[in-house]
């Protein structure tokens, strides 16, 4: 089998390394501030190694970002926006029973989790934080999910808000000590399913 050299772009096809659009060369700058952090530590990681990182010049980094510190905010709020935002996108299926949608919100965080523990100690733990991380936020997402099975007649349960608070400690435990996707999956689906009176 020959290799066939594509056909070279034509103007207009896409954009060029210099002339990216803002989102783009966010996400280029963002991925380049998490590989360093990944490898470096958040602390030891300077906007001039970012750029670099990110094949672009320093001064691209500052028309995103104002200062260091906002970089640094910006990737905590990245990582916290794709560990929620499927999650609120499964909470607002409202024509599916909530049992069902909480089995997929569990699973989802748990991939999340396990495939991005490195990084999230790595932002929020191995380094001065002046941001809460999402646990407010991850709280309130389990409370109206819990709530609306409540309502529904669905679940049953003893109390919503020391329900709600369980269940958000019981899942980031099992995250943080084993690997197995699956076999943690299941049993913590297991175990939502309990804590609200739902038969498996």
């Amino acid at each position: 089998m020959c290799d066939v050299a594509p056909p070279p772009d034509q103007p207009g096809d896409r954009p060029s390394g210099r002339f990216q659009p803002p989102e783009v060369r966010r996400r280029q700058i963002l991925d380049a501030a998490a590989a360093l952090a990944l490898e470096h530590g958040l602390d030891d990681v300077s906007v001039a190694q970012v750029a670099a990182t990110a094949g672009i010049a320093k001064g691209s980094i500052y028309l995103q970002y104002a200062s260091r510190q906002e970089l640094v905010d910006a990737l905590r709020a990245d990582l916290w926006h794709r560990m929620l935002d499927e999650p609120k996108r499964l909470l607002a299926e409202n024509d599916r029973p909530a049992a069902d949608r909480m089995d997929d919100v569990v699973a989802y965080l748990v991939g999340f989790s396990v495939a991005n523990e490195d990084l999230y100690h790595a932002v929020f733990h191995a380094t001065a934080s002046h941001s809460d991380e999402p646990w407010t936020e991850a709280r309130q997402l389990i409370r109206e999910l819990l709530d609306a099975g409540r309502l529904a007649g669905e679940f049953d349960l003893v109390d919503l808000d020391v329900t709600t608070d369980f269940l958000l400690h019981a899942y980031a435990g099992p995250c943080y000590h084993g690997d197995d996707v699956a076999d943690i999956t299941g049993k913590l689906q297991r175990l939502f399913r309990r804590s609200v009176g739902t038969e498996d």
